[in-house]
């Protein structure tokens, strides 16, 4: 077995290497000239050939890969293009997005804070529709009343039994009671046959009693006693119209007084609760969008645009993807709001039908578009947001 003196070992401290000189693939066993680099002469010996060729070794590239058949020539940008779209008049400018993202950073903080120190007691009464009830919403969000946007449960209709006592094996009729509703018109008379083929006739205020005997009247409602009684006389025509003008009056002040994201009222709402009325308001603004110049049965005015920029602080940081792309639908939608006002004739007038609250105006929708964009991190929204500015007529 052969072995290595180890004074034989070359170690790699001892290495003749230099800063300006790599490692070679094997030791330098040939001769080569010590020649200045910038020496351009044709070799007269082998030695200068030998630096000629190393020198230009060192050159050339280590590593080197083959041509890819299959790549796509990357197009070059148009940079004037793009500084002029980002200098687009229309967009908001970039400090107003950062003073405005600051600020609504803010208020989230803020908001959430309140709700969480707040010890709210716990009400008697319902003060939101329920998370589902999207019509119901709507009345709600419109300032109507809270039977409205609150009506009551209907009770469960009990099994109306009409023949309790009919005999089985008889062709007549039972000993039971039979006692008629007064669903039935006054003017409707029912007909019963019996064996004998004689009939009876019986309105509403009437109540008879069947057996095999015969039939006989048990007790009847005396006309005298639906006259009205002195405290029941109803008022006359003109008093009732003058009540219905006031009531008419007063229901059209409320109507117009529509409510506001006051803390009490974000105490009930949650992130999904949030994200799900949210929904509800890109689906009114598309559906008022379909309308064009026809009135619009879901006007969304500036108390609207209070409540979608409170619903957005209850959204939070983390969203999944499809709570995600409810954002981006909302922010979509007001971009298209812009684009409707804008290319109006005259934005000023308000639509046929729609002389209620003012409607919502460019401002407002480029605080929504800002705070998907800002917040959720949307930034390729500003592109949608660029096209629809190019697409507008030039003034």
């Amino acid at each position: 077995m052969f072995s290595i003196p180890i004074g034989a070992k070359r170690k790699h401290q001892d290495a003749d290497l230099s800063d300006d000189e790599e490692p070679s693939l094997g030791r330098q066993v040939l001769p080569v000239a010590n020649l200045p680099a910038s020496f351009n002469g044709i070799p007269e010996d082998g030695l200068q050939y030998l630096f000629t060729v190393r020198r230009d070794a060192r050159s050339l590239p280590h590593i080197t890969r083959a041509a890819n058949p299959y790549e796509v020539k990357e197009e070059p940008r148009d940079t004037a293009r793009d500084e002029l779209t980002a200098e687009h008049p229309l967009l908001p400018s970039e400090q107003w997005r950062e003073v405005f993202l600051k600020r609504f950073k803010n208020f989230r903080k803020n908001t959430l804070q309140s709700v969480v120190e707040a010890h709210g007691s716990t009400l008697s009464r319902k003060v939101i529709p329920d998370k589902r009830e999207r019509d119901l919403w709507w009345a709600f969000l419109t300032g109507q009343p809270q039977c409205a946007w609150d009506p009551p449960k209907k009770p469960k209709q009990p099994k109306n039994t009409r023949w309790g006592g009919y005999s089985q094996g008889t062709q007549g009729y039972g000993v039971d009671t039979l006692a008629y509703s007064d669903d039935t018109e006054p003017t409707q008379h029912l007909s019963y046959s019996l064996e004998d083929g004689r009939v009876f006739s019986t309105s509403s205020t009437e109540m008879w009693r069947v057996s095999t005997d015969g039939v006989e009247l048990t007790s009847a409602m005396n006309a005298t006693t639906s006259l009205p009684t002195p405290s029941g006389t109803p008022a006359p025509p003109d008093r009732l119209e003058d009540q219905a003008s006031t009531h008419k009056g007063s229901s059209s002040l409320d109507a117009i007084l529509p409510p506001e994201p006051t803390p009490t009222l974000m105490r009930q709402i949650n992130h999904p609760y949030a994200l799900h009325l949210l929904m509800y308001f890109t689906y009114w603004v598309n559906l008022h969008l379909e309308r064009g110049s026809a009135p619009s049965p879901y006007p969304i005015s500036e108390t609207h645009s209070r409540w979608i920029f409170v619903l957005l602080s209850r959204v939070e940081d983390y969203v999944s993807a499809d709570e995600m792309s409810l954002l981006r639908n909302l922010a979509r939608a007001c971009i298209a709001l812009i684009e409707e006002n804008r290319t109006r004739e005259n934005p000023s007038v308000v639509r046929p039908g729609e002389d209620g609250p003012h409607p919502i105006g460019e401002p407002t929708c480029w605080m929504v578009v800002t705070a998907v964009v800002g917040v959720w991190g949307q930034k390729d929204l500003w592109m949608d947001a660029e096209a629809m500015l190019r697409r507008l007529p030039s003034s």
